[in-house]
C-alpha cells in the first residue's frame, strides 16, 4: 500500500516539490544520534495529541457541556411552567362571573391590565376589528402575564387566540404579543 501511494505521489509533482521543502528536516533529523530521534520522535507524537486535544476534543467537550446546561434550563422552566399552571388552576374562581360583559373589548383589556393582577398598562394596544384586538407588554413578570391571561379569559370573557412570548435577558422578565377575541 506505501509502495502504490509513493508510486502516485511521485507521478504527481506534489512529492518532488513536498520532498524539496522536507529535505533540510530530515537531513537534520538523519543527523542526530538515536536517543535524539527518539525524543524528537516522542516530542512529535505528545504535540499531534495536543493538537487533536485542543482542535477537536476540546470543542466537542464545550458544546456538549453548553447542551446539558441548555437543557437543564428548559427542565427549569418546564417545572416552573408547570407550577404556575397548578398555582393558576388553584387561583382561578371557578364560577366567577363575567366582568364588563357589556363593554368593548379594547376597555375590557384595559380594565384587567389596571385592575387586575398585571396592574400594569400593555405597552401598545391595537384593535383589529370590532371583536379582536393585538397586546403588546414590555418587561412582565412571566408568572403575573399568565395569571393575568387566565383572569382576562375567566373574568371578562375574552379568549386569548396567539400567544407570542420572548424572554428578556433580566431572569422572570418577558415581552409578550397577544391576540385576543371576544364573541359578539
Amino acid at each position: 500500500m506505501m509502495a502504490t501511494l509513493r508510486q502516485r505521489l511521485s507521478g504527481s509533482g506534489l512529492s518532488t516539490t513536498l520532498g524539496t521543502r522536507l529535505a533540510p528536516l530530515r537531513a537534520r533529523y538523519e543527523a542526530l544520534q538515536p536517543r535524539e530521534q527518539v525524543l524528537v520522535g516522542i516530542a512529535a507524537v505528545l504535540l499531534v495529541i495536543a493538537l487533536l486535544y485542543s482542535a477537536i476534543w476540546q470543542p466537542l467537550a464545550r458544546a456538549r457541556k453548553q447542551l446539558a446546561d441548555d437543557l437543564e434550563a428548559a427542565q427549569a422552566v418546564a417545572i416552573k411552567l408547570a407550577q404556575a399552571e397548578a398555582d393558576l388552576r388553584v387561583a382561578a374562581p371557578q364560577s366567577a362571573p363575567i366582568v364588563g360583559a357589556d363593554v368593548s373589548l379594547l376597555t375590557a383589556v384595559d380594565q384587567a391590565a389596571k385592575n387586575g393582577t398585571l396592574k400594569k398598562p400593555p405597552s401598545r394596544l391595537q384593535p383589529d376589528g370590532d371583536n379582536t384586538a393585538r397586546i403588546w407588554f414590555e418587561d412582565v413578570e412571566f408568572d403575573v402575564l399568565l395569571r393575568w391571561m387566565q383572569e382576562l379569559q375567566s373574568r371578562y370573557g375574552v379568549t386569548i387566540d396567539v400567544v407570542d412570548i420572548e424572554k428578556r435577558e433580566t431572569a422572570g422578565l418577558v415581552n409578550a404579543r397577544l391576540s385576543v377575541l371576544r364573541a359578539p
